[in-house]
């Protein structure tokens, strides 16, 4: 079996297996997530009644799309997820908003024939294969309307061994300071050194450049955490 779409094949499968305990983990292993959920939000440069087209792309239980309907009630948003469990925990969290559809599906694969004004990622493009990003960027800048804008969370590595080593201790440290203990924390490591693939942060807004986005530029960074993003010129 092709390597890639093996780590894939694991990936869907932990996603589907954890779905029901995602969110009391994920907050005791995601540094700063509520501040950087509001920094996406902060990042959408439209009115606040205006009837955007929203697409979160690995949506998983719904975080960030709550928090993005309730700043923009007018909106609408698709949920896109590969784990149909994912999507069931999104669907009770979101429950009754039928400003809300939702996708089951690789993100990789969707058709992006809409135009969006706002396109979303919330650790998941770590995901994707480095190789395969720009192309992936390119389809995300053709998606979006004129003036649309993209804008992601996700953990990045260091090119410099000093810093690299710095950003692993202070995950640790947040991981441990949750109550985490250390063999979770070995197994949460093991599994990013394992499935995902985080670039260098300043290749990543290169690739967005590249892609022919505009304004490229980090909103909030937190060691080798951060939310990034550009827009398409109007």
């Amino acid at each position: 079996m092709d390597k890639s779409r093996d780590r894939y094949r694991r990936i869907k499968e932990h996603f589907e297996k954890e779905a029901a305990v995602f969110d009391r983990l994920f907050f005791k292993v995601m540094p700063r997530y509520q501040e950087m959920m509001q920094a996406v939000i902060d990042g959408i440069p439209f009115d606040k009644n205006d009837r955007l087209k929203i697409v979160d792309l690995g949506c998983g239980t719904g975080n960030l799309s709550q928090r993005l309907i309730s700043a923009y009630p007018n909106a609408h948003i698709t949920c896109i997820d590969m784990a149909e469990n994912m999507l069931t925990m999104a669907r009770a969290k979101l429950e009754g908003n039928r400003s809300i559809s939702f996708r089951l599906g690789d993100i990789r694969d969707f058709d992006y024939q809409s135009k969006y004004d706002v396109i979303v990622a919330s650790m998941v493009l770590h995901h994707i294969e480095g190789k395969d990003k720009p192309r992936f960027y390119r389809r995300l800048y053709d998606a979006l309307s004129r003036g649309g804008v993209f804008l992601s969370i996700d953990i990045f590595i260091s090119s410099h061994s000093h810093l690299q080593k710095l950003y692993m201790d202070k995950w640790k440290r947040f991981m441990k300071s949750k109550g985490l203990p250390v063999k979770k924390i070995n197994e949460m490591i093991a599994r990013h050194q394992r499935e995902d693939r985080p670039v260098c942060f300043q290749d990543e807004l290169t690739m967005l450049r590249k892609s022919g986005f505009k304004c490229v530029d980090a909103i909030l960074k937190h060691y080798n955490f951060a939310v990034y993003g550009g827009a398409k010129a109007r």
